[in-house]
């Protein structure tokens, strides 16, 4: 059915022409008609109205029908302005032309009132169909950007401060590869004397990804406002295993989550730790090196009901740093294909002065720097605790 509220411009230098096709129009229910006698009246008609569908002649004094395609082509106008070339030129190579610079149809003067009808209404059902297609795609964009900041709002803000009597900083960080992403930052503090580092990767990516995340998100922060939240993340097996079981039970669609758990006893520097099947965390100790901190694995979340996860244990000392990332760092790729790598991470730790503004950014820019403008393939995210910040 033809939409009696599109707007037709009719472009022709013989008054003859104009009103013939105008009257045609109408016949088809088409009332909202206006007329230019020229390119250059054709072109200041667009660019105040929006029209569904304009009738181009060719051959016309100022601006000739190829000069006005020419120009809405170089505006990038004319994925939203369908044009049908109506002309007396009855050789190929206009034909061709007009199409090549984004023409949507050509009809030959005299035209046949029967296919003048049949691609007019053919032409307005294509637009049309283009504008629900893109106004659908511009209301999805909008809640994807607004799912991207609920989900960056989950990534708490840095710390630097005081705790159980150390000075101690924490650096958190998302960059989702798309809109929305499946990793998950975050850190807590369990009463005065704990704090729980948490870090996570959903297998997928978008939004599906993303609502798996908030989920394991939202099992961690409940799990962390229970009254025996300090005994629970004392050994933080029992809050991973708790948050596997909840993941696994009616996976259907068998999404898992890679996830390194960290509980830090701040007044005395000892951790333990949980990794379910993720990247070992990193260990900056002051003046000694970096090492790698490969117990405490297990498979991924939501993958092994039942399964008895089990953490292991270190010791910080002051001034040492403790850094868990995303396989988005260490699975970058330059040009040709080489992955960033852990070592490169690890190199990049050992060299930064401990307790020397932010890491993370810097962090960053070396793997963007490595990627050399390739775009990213997968999510980032990183924690960095810094302890008893000398």
């Amino acid at each position: 059915m033809v939409d009696q509220n599109a707007a037709i411009l009719v472009v022709d230098d013989v008054a003859e022409n104009r009103d013939l096709l105008a009257r045609r129009l109408r016949r088809l229910g088409l009332n909202r008609i206006d007329e230019a006698t020229n390119g250059n009246e054709a072109l200041a008609a667009i660019a105040k109205t929006p029209y569904d569908l304009v009738l181009l002649d060719i051959m016309m004094p100022e601006l000739d029908g190829f000069g006005v395609l020419e120009a809405l082509k170089r505006q990038g106008r004319l994925h939203e302005v369908p044009v049908i070339v109506v002309s007396a030129l009855n050789e190929l190579d206009p034909v061709v032309r007009c199409i090549e610079l984004g023409a949507d149809d050509f009809i030959f003067k005299p035209f046949n009132p029967t296919l003048l009808r049949a691609r007019v209404l053919a032409t307005l059902e294509k637009k049309a169909l283009r504008d629900r297609t893109r106004d659908e795609l511009k209301r999805k964009q909008a809640e994807l950007n607004e799912a991207r900041t609920l989900q960056l709002d989950l990534v708490p803000p840095p710390f630097a401060g005081e705790a159980a009597g150390r000075r101690i900083a924490i650096e958190a960080l998302l960059e989702p590869a798309k809109e929305v992403g499946g990793d998950l930052v975050d850190y807590f503090f369990i009463g005065d004397g704990h704090v729980v580092l948490a870090l996570g990767d959903v297998s997928d990516k978008g939004a599906g990804a993303a609502l798996m995340m908030a989920r394991t998100h939202a099992l961690f922060r409940a799990l962390a406002a229970r009254p025996d939240a300090p005994e629970l993340f004392a050994d933080p097996a029992r809050a991973v295993g708790l948050v596997n079981e909840a993941l696994a039970r009616g996976n259907a669609g068998c999404m898992f989550v890679t996830f390194a758990l960290v509980s830090v006893d701040l007044a005395t520097g000892a951790f333990a730790y949980v990794r379910a099947g993720h990247v070992p965390p990193y260990l900056a100790r002051r003046g000694v090196g970096v090492a790698r901190l490969g117990g405490g694995s297990g498979p991924a979340l939501g993958i092994v009901e039942g399964f008895a996860y089990r953490a292991d244990r270190g010791e910080l000392a002051p001034g040492d740093r403790l850094l868990i990332v995303t396989d988005g760092f260490t699975e970058a790729q330059d040009p040709a294909g080489t992955l960033y790598g852990e070592a490169r991470i690890g190199d990049l730790l050992a060299a930064a002065p401990s307790g020397e503004g932010p890491a993370l950014p810097v962090l960053v820019d070396a793997v963007r720097a490595f990627e050399a403008g390739e775009p990213p393939s997968d999510d980032m995210a990183a924690i960095l605790l810094t302890f008893d910040v000398i």
